[in-house]
């Protein structure tokens, strides 16, 4: 499912615009961004729970050229699905 499938099937569900739920979806978004940029967790009860993390810096390998270089660390966020949240998947 897309954004675009999700924003429709929560128009019909919620009997909401398509354009507020679009602006729903994207201020969730930009307002999990900004927590986990100060460096906070957003957990969502029977949800899970979004944080910012940071890889390790590591060696690659061009495949081309055979070559190494070194994959310098970064910042992404992780989510972690609860386990009540799991389970009701099967």
């Amino acid at each position: 499912m897309n954004k675009q499938e999700m924003i429709s099937v929560l128009s019909k569900k919620t009997a909401i615009s398509k354009e507020k739920c679009e602006k729903v979806i994207d201020e969730f978004k930009n307002l999990i961004l900004e927590v986990c940029k100060k460096g906070e967790e957003v957990s969502l009860r029977n949800f899970g729970k979004f944080k910012m993390q940071q890889t390790k810096e590591r060696r690659m390998i061009n495949p081309q050229t055979k070559r190494f270089y070194v994959c310098p660390p970064k910042k992404m966020i992780a989510f972690k699905g609860y386990k009540n949240f799991k389970y009701l998947l099967g």
